[in-house]
């Protein structure tokens, strides 16, 4: 009986064969995992490169932004575009009130109002002051010290005073005045009811005073408004309106006042 011989014992035959497909296929597996290898060197190279220029973009721009986070070291944003003096739009909202609103005192140079019809104006040189009266009313008492006008039924008085008995200031001289009023063995006020509030007149700080009380050896009352007012070398002017009927009928008391004080200009030059 001849040999048989089989591909495990024949290094040559078939069992040759074999080897050579087992080679080709340990290639083909190492090329494979060589390229493997590439592209993943390659991605890691492009991940590598992508980070360092996001990373060089993003330190620029932040040091850009923030100037006080420390010296730069790549290229600086440009800085903020600042307002053009030229620009339009919304201006700034001011915390001051529009000039339109505010309502300055008037001065003693302001020009006065025009006058109602029926009234003029009248200068007491010695007083050195003017002051509107009604057309037709007399001039009654005329000194150094004070000038007053009355109407033609002697109901009512216009009168304007410059004194410095009781001190400079109108605060001052308000008080000694209503002082010496409510001592009616000399001023002959009786039943005297006043109050003062605070005023102003021709742009100044002024008192004014109002007044009600009857005279002697009557029930009339009558109602009496006095406005004070600093002028110069230590004179207060005092400018009064009366009402010797006052509560009897409507009074034109009011109105007398706004029109005389409204013309009132003190301290004028001879």
């Amino acid at each position: 009986m001849s040999d048989v011989v089989t591909p495990a014992d024949d290094e040559d035959g078939s069992g040759d064969a074999g080897g050579t497909g087992g080679r080709r296929s340990s290639r083909t597996r190492k090329a494979a995992e060589l390229a493997a290898v590439v592209s993943a060197v390659t991605a890691l190279a492009a991940l590598v490169f992508g980070l360092l220029g996001v990373i060089g973009t993003g330190g620029a721009a932040g040091e850009g932004r923030d100037a006080g986070s420390g010296p730069s070291t790549g290229e600086a944003a440009p800085p903020a575009e600042s307002p053009s003096a030229s620009t339009t739009g919304t201006p700034p909202i001011s915390s001051a009130p529009p000039a339109a609103t505010r309502t300055p005192s008037p001065s003693p140079t302001s020009a006065p109002p025009p006058l109602p019809r029926g009234w003029h104006v009248v200068r007491s040189k010695a007083l050195r002051v003017e002051v509107a009266v009604p057309d037709g009313w007399k001039l009654a008492t005329d000194t150094a010290l004070q000038s007053t006008w009355v109407s033609p039924d002697d109901r009512y008085r216009i009168g304007v005073k410059r004194d410095g008995t009781h001190g400079s200031t109108a605060q001052s001289a308000a008080i000694g005045q209503l002082a010496w009023y409510r001592k009616p063995e000399e001023s002959k006020m009786e039943a005297l009811q006043a109050a003062t509030h605070p005023d102003r007149q021709g742009g100044k700080p002024a008192v004014r005073l109002e007044m009600d009380f009857h005279w002697p050896a009557s029930a009339v009352p009558c109602h009496r408004t006095e406005i004070f007012v600093a002028g110069e070398g230590g004179q207060v002017y005092q400018l009064h309106v009366n009402d010797q009927q006052y509560g009897t009928k409507p009074s034109a008391l009011p109105q007398l006042l706004a029109t005389a004080r409204a013309q009132l200009r003190t301290d004028l030059t001879v």
